[in-house]
């Protein structure tokens, strides 16, 4: 018996080695590299593996509930106009009559998570719930795969982030679930966030406690450091209303870096892109599917953007990035416009072996569905 005990934790070390290299801006990220997987016992121990000095490969097998271990906060909040099933608001100020709240003080208060880490899920039995991590001050070579985030006050608007990264550099975010979130499933904040991949993960925004009154979530990415390089590649996103994703710095010392790449986005009962200032961004082979506004119209004007639509918008990309872009496809959904730019393109050019290679845009529904989310690696 004992022997077949060890044979299963066995198995189960080898299933939980971080599957796959990251490509796109953030291909050097290695994590906890070689280290011996290891399976935390405790929540306490969780956490003290993510912060301590040492590189890891952790390993997550079951779910990780911190939602009431920092106890309760009694209070009241703001309401907003989907009253009973709409979000509150954790505000100090309020224009309307306050109502009695209560949330859990953990999903505010992330865990802090140190540099040569990988924190990976086995099958997909890996869910944290109740608690987000953040990457700050100077962290760096982070990989986050095949983990379930979910249950950070989904009631709450400021009720708690699922990712934060500020002042981080190679960071790998892979086949990982958000759903239940109160506030932003990836926040960066006014830092760098460095070189980042983003791939292959699901951003579900179905909820019963909406901002928009549409059972969808509002608040699902927000990039906004000062100087940030991201491959958003393969990801699903669904059922949001607005900020998938929201991106801009108007920070004139450097630019943001975005190449989205053969995504999904379906049911989205409001905007997915919105561009502001201080952005290069290069949106290619992804499918638009009951989307009412894949991009908003300020985008336009505010970023240095490309949205390939044309044969001849993606021939343009041959001279500078040494292949021919794909079209973005859109099904039931609101207006795309055409948008080309050298300046784009020259901004891209000096990065162009960070691009990811995409499928075929007809095929992307299938393959994303195949591939997004946790238990598919």
């Amino acid at each position: 018996m004992k022997f077949l005990v060890s044979a299963v934790v066995l198995v189960g070390l080898a299933q939980a080695q971080v599957k796959g290299k990251a490509q796109g801006f953030g291909r050097l990220t290695t994590g906890g590299g070689t280290a011996t997987p290891q399976i935390p016992t405790s929540l306490a121990q969780l956490e003290t593996w993510l912060t301590d000095a040492t590189p890891r490969v952790i390993m997550i097998n079951k779910t990780w509930d911190f939602s009431s271990s920092q106890g309760t906060t009694s209070t009241t909040c703001c309401p907003n106009s989907c009253q009973p099933n709409g979000q509150l608001w954790i505000m100090d100020t309020c224009d309307s009559t306050r109502v009695a709240c209560k949330y859990n003080n953990a999903p505010k208060n992330p865990i802090a998570i140190a540099s040569n880490k990988s924190l990976v899920g086995v099958g997909s039995a890996g869910v944290i719930k109740g608690r987000g991590l953040r990457m700050i001050n100077g962290v760096n070579n982070i990989i986050i795969q095949n983990i379930h985030f979910t249950g950070l006050n989904p009631e709450y608007v400021w009720g708690g982030d699922a990712i934060t990264l500020d002042g981080t550099d190679n960071i790998w975010i892979d086949h990982c679930k958000f759903s239940l979130i109160g506030r932003q499933m990836i926040v960066s904040g006014w830092g760098a966030a460095g070189r980042v991949t983003i791939s292959n993960n699901e951003f579900d925004g179905k909820t019963s406690w909406s901002a928009s009154c549409n059972g969808k979530h509002y608040w699902m990415m927000l990039l906004i450091g000062v100087k940030d390089f991201y491959t958003f590649s393969g990801n699903y996103v669904h059922d949001a209303s607005g900020r998938a994703p929201h991106m801009g710095t108007d920070k004139t010392a450097s630019r943001i870096l975005f190449h989205g790449v053969g995504n999904y986005f379906k049911d989205v009962g409001g905007h997915a892109f919105d561009i502001d200032v201080g952005t290069n961004v290069l949106l290619e082979g992804n499918y638009f599917d009951s989307v009412s506004e894949p991009i908003t119209a300020p985008s336009l004007t505010k970023s240095t953007l490309m949205s390939i639509v044309t044969v001849a918008d993606a021939q343009l990309c041959q001279a500078k990035l040494g292949y021919v872009c794909e079209w973005n496809r859109l099904v039931n959904s609101g207006s795309f416009p055409s948008k080309t730019s050298t300046a784009l393109l020259d901004a891209f050019a000096p990065w162009k072996n960070s691009l990811v290679a995409h499928v075929p845009v007809a095929d992307v529904p299938k393959t994303v569905l195949a591939n997004a989310g946790i238990g598919k690696i």
